[in-house]
């Protein structure tokens, strides 16, 4: 039994059939891990999250633990560099905060993985006005904080069904 019915689709909005393809998607893989949440055996269904405000990256990462993607965590932009280069095939997104510990922040680590890694989907979020967002790659998605979890859920079924194609 669906957990929350829809009678009609199409009287839906847009974004929110978008969102409802992508749950329904989900569970349609039969698959799950240990907490009971979609696991993927596709390769290019991981997201990498890295976030330095714990509670943010915490809704982040439960969020998108129920899309299709798996979700992976990295504390600093340079973790995610050394990730990448050990498991780049299988990430289709990357999402970020502009402000990270270490020697390279969101924008360094966008403009990284757009070049190593230009079929990655990669989006940054700030909560700071102006967090040299001019800086960032044109493909590059940003979001202001707080973001909406509707926006980053199109972002996760943009990112799985076409990967190389950038769109904002």
């Amino acid at each position: 039994m669906d957990a929350f019915p829809i009678a009609d689709e199409s009287s839906l909005p847009d974004r929110l059939q978008e969102l409802v393809a992508l749950l329904l998607e989900r569970d349609a893989l039969g698959q799950t891990d240990e907490r009971g949440g979609a696991k993927s055996t596709d390769p290019n269904r991981l997201v990498l999250v890295l976030e330095d405000d714990p509670a943010m990256r915490e809704m982040a990462v439960a969020l998108l633990e129920e899309t299709v993607l798996d979700v992976v965590t990295c504390d600093t932009g340079d973790d995610a560099v050394a990730l990448l280069r050990d498991r780049g095939a299988e990430v289709a997104m990357v999402f970020t905060d502009v402000s990270l510990p270490g020697t390279m922040d969101g924008v360094d680590l966008a403009r990284t993985v757009q070049t190593l890694w230009p079929s990655i989907r990669l989006v940054v979020t700030s909560g700071q006005a102006g967090a040299h967002v001019e800086a960032l790659p044109d493909d590059v998605v940003y979001m202001q904080k707080p973001w909406r979890a509707l926006d980053v859920l199109v972002q996760v079924d943009r990112a799985v069904r076409r990967p190389s194609l950038p769109i904002r």
